[in-house]
């Protein structure tokens, strides 16, 4: 094949798909699943846990916030390394870690022990939720990349039922080490695999150009089947800086919304964290067995991805915006029945997955909506905040939970507290569509062509 180089200076994305990329993809989407599996492994086992250990529930929101404090440190100073050392050895790193940390999880024993370990794989899972979607991107074609996306999505969402689904099988003999166990084997054979099967990403190459970087990168166009390249090609201009996107999305017309999408962000992750955490212990304290708990996760999860489906087919017909707030207030209904409903198995778990149903589809929409709203060259930064404000509601509302039910409130009080919290984005997301459309209306309007489609 005759040597080429690129002369944009910069990495075009891959024509067509080759068995190479698909199997890179698959490897984001394993390791999306670990991640699932990790972050669920402490919600499925504090059932059992709390009692053996007699852990207080304020203590136990607090273990389940130190993971979300690990996935900021993770997300906003580890995972940048990325782009000074390249992709492969962070997301390396991270792997292992996580594998270390949950199997020594396993073996923890005292209270001490174990909010260090949730930190440390706090901190792992935060650095591979920013990595793992640009690599899958970066190696796809662009007709591919949406399904490449949504393929490492429902990865998470697989390992979230994956986990509770070795949850029901293990609780019932009081086996809750076992879930960590697994946890850790399965990151520990992604690890594996990602030595073998992860390439450096070609535009970080591209960047560095180091002595040895063109070989690496005519490797990948090999495995790719792309043209091989006779020298490097001009290192890519840089990027807008942070504080220039930052300041764009505070400017003039676009301060509103972006204030009210940050809210939005805020509040929905106080709900779904305090969900994604407690509801085993919530249906376990209802009368479920230990094991019947953990396995409303695999419904749960079922639901939620049903819901991320809903929210990309029906977004674009419906309206991103008019639906993320319609799923914002559904979800406030919903935690309302489920908090006032008898405790009976069947109708509670039924209502636990309509209620996934409707949060997890309203998270999908608001970044639907951020993509819509904001210029190509702030997306990236922006969706970075939305994230981050996320992670900050990821952080207090477990915590929130904790505290609630240590003042002995019970579940009906608690979920309708988390129902007004519910609330909020469903008024800011339909306040930000008010402002798209007005926009939109007005000729050089800020943001979405169409007011229909925000």
């Amino acid at each position: 094949m005759a040597a080429a180089t690129e002369p944009s200076g910069a990495m075009a994305a891959p024509p067509s798909m080759t068995r190479y990329q698909y199997l890179v993809v698959a490897l984001c989407c394993a390791a999306n699943i670990a991640d699932g599996f990790d972050v669920v492994s402490l919600s499925v086992a504090a059932p059992v846990l709390s009692k053996q250990w007699h852990i207080n529930p304020a203590v136990l929101g607090t273990l389940f916030s130190a993971v979300a404090v690990g996935l900021v440190i993770g997300a906003f100073l580890v995972a940048p390394f990325a782009d000074k050392v390249g992709r492969r050895p962070v997301m390396l790193a991270a792997l292992g870690s996580l594998a270390a940390s949950l199997l020594l999880t396993g073996a923890a024993t005292d209270i001490w022990h174990l909010l260090a370990l949730r930190f440390v794989t706090g901190i792992g899972l935060g650095t591979l939720v920013v990595c793992l979607n640009t690599t899958a991107a970066q190696y796809s074609s662009v007709k591919f990349r949406n399904m490449a996306m949504a393929t490492v999505h429902i990865g998470f969402t697989l390992g979230m039922m994956l986990g509770s689904g070795i949850a029901a099988a293990v609780l019932g003999t009081g086996g809750w080490r076992n879930i960590f166990l697994a946890a850790g084997l399965l990151n520990a054979v992604t690890f594996t695999l990602a030595l073998f099967i992860l390439g450096e990403s070609r535009d970080f190459l591209v960047r560095r150009q180091g002595p040895k970087d063109l070989a690496a990168l005519n490797r990948l166009h090999r495995r790719m089947t792309l043209p091989e390249l006779a020298a490097m090609p001009p290192r890519p201009a840089a990027a807008e800086s942070s504080a220039n996107a930052i300041r764009a999305m505070l400017a003039g017309p676009m301060r509103s919304p972006t204030i009210l999408i940050w809210i939005a962000s805020l509040t929905y992750a106080l709900v779904g964290y305090f969900l994604l955490n407690w509801k085993p212990t919530v249906l376990a304290n209802a009368g479920l067995s230990p094991s019947l708990a953990a396995a409303s996760g695999i419904i749960t999860g079922a639901c939620g991805a049903v819901g991320h489906l809903a929210m990309g087919l029906l977004g674009r017909r419906v309206g991103e915006g008019r639906l993320t707030a319609f799923f914002f207030s559904m979800a406030a209904v919903t935690l309302i029945l489920f908090g006032i409903m008898p405790a009976a198995p069947i109708p509670l778990l039924a209502m636990a997955g309509l209620t996934t149903f409707f949060v997890v589809g309203a998270y999908t929409g608001l970044f639907l909506v951020t993509a819509v709203m904001y210029p190509t060259a702030i997306q990236n930064t922006a969706l970075g905040f939305v994230v981050g404000f996320g992670r900050i509601g990821a952080i207090i509302g477990p915590m929130i939970g904790g505290f609630l039910f240590s003042a002995g409130l019970t579940r009906m009080d608690t979920y309708i507290v988390f129902s007004i919290i519910a609330v909020i984005p469903a008024v800011t997301m339909s306040l930000v569509n008010r402002l798209a459309a007005r926009a939109a209306s007005k000729p050089g309007g800020d943001f979405s062509a169409e007011p229909a489609a925000v």
